[in-house]
């Protein structure tokens, strides 16, 4: 007995251990550093008040606890150099507008790199100002759509950050150029076609990307929202709607050829044709070639347009400048603004 009560006490003392050491990983060592380097230089920024100090020791312990890594924090308290970057006011109400976002469980990373975004342009203080206005309004509002969308029976992700992804991507849909209203617009077909059948929040963000891409491939907005309503009606899934944005951005020819293209899209997904097929006339009609349909060490061109593919942070213009790029940007109502 004397030695099992011995074994048992030995046990306890090396689970003690293993808690203690838990809170010395280099993880929560990293984070022990930051919130000391970036205290020290709110205390020894020259023009900061008392109040302002200690709002943004506040911030910086809420970011920290919401698990913000190095780059975020740093872009978050651009505190070195010459006053850091903006004045404390300035500074306070950027973070501000990202710890709103968060309260509501609402995903920063939007918001996040357009702040990296403009830190790395040298935007002045003002116009990131507005640009994260803008990314706030869009996220609130593509969150909205999802949820609206889900009470219709849309199918919603299997996870929260599922959730945040989506909410992410439609944003970017905003700020690339789709209207409010046109994601309305198509946030109404899906639920149309979950209470016919099935419809996921992938196939009504596929939609979403697809109506921007129709639109940026030379359609005209609302006939590219009305043609991807009718792709989720018809039971297209999300990688063939991507598939048709893809189609329309890489579509070749003079003027009058790409109209003629146009016309045959509009025509081919309202008869609800085969993606086997239409990619047979693309080429047939010579909108497209065999290495449109590569990507890089020769996958499918659509291997880079998923969730987030390349081009998918968008940028500070009102544009997807790639054909990348996965459910979404983040922006301006109908045509987002630049920096």
């Amino acid at each position: 007995l004397a030695r099992l009560i011995i074994l048992v006490m030995a046990m306890s003392t090396m689970a003690g251990m293993a808690w203690s050491q838990v809170d010395s990983t280099p993880a929560s060592q990293d984070t022990d550093r930051i919130r000391h380097q970036v205290r020290e230089q709110i205390e020894a920024h020259p023009e900061m008040d008392g109040p302002q100090r200690e709002h943004m020791r506040n911030n910086l312990d809420t970011c920290l606890d919401h698990g913000m890594n190095g780059e975020e924090i740093h872009a978050l308290f651009p505190l070195e150099g010459s006053h850091g970057h903006g004045n404390a006011d300035q500074m306070l109400a950027m973070q501000d507008q990202v710890l709103g976002l968060v309260d509501l469980d609402l995903p920063r990373e939007p918001m996040m790199r357009k702040i990296m975004e403009g830190r790395m342009k040298n935007v002045p203080a003002d116009r990131l100002e507005q640009v994260l206005e803008q990314t706030g309004n869009n996220i609130r509002h593509s969150h909205h759509m999802l949820v609206s969308a889900i009470e219709g029976g849309v199918q919603a992700p299997h996870s929260g950050s599922g959730m945040h992804h989506a909410n992410s991507e439609l944003a970017h849909c905003l700020w690339d150029g789709l209207s409010e209203d046109g994601m309305d617009q198509i946030r109404e077909r899906a639920t149309n076609r979950a209470h016919d059948g099935t419809c996921t929040v992938d196939q009504f963000v596929a939609a979403c990307q697809a109506a921007t891409r129709f639109a940026h491939g030379g359609m005209d907005h609302d006939q590219a929202v009305h043609m991807a309503g009718e792709a989720i009606h018809n039971g297209y899934t999300a990688a063939d709607m991507r598939t048709m944005g893809f189609m329309m951005m890489s579509g070749s020819g003079g003027e009058g050829h790409h109209a003629e293209m146009v016309n045959h899209m509009q025509e081919w997904v309202h008869e609800g044709m085969s993606m086997d097929e239409m990619t047979h006339h693309m080429m047939e009609g010579g909108w497209m070639g065999p290495a449109d349909m590569m990507g890089a060490g020769g996958h499918h061109g659509m291997d880079n347009m998923g969730m987030s593919g390349p081009g998918h942070d968008g940028g500070m213009h009102g544009g997807d400048d790639g054909h990348g790029g996965g459910e979404g940007h983040g922006g301006g109502d109908h045509g987002g603004g630049g920096m």
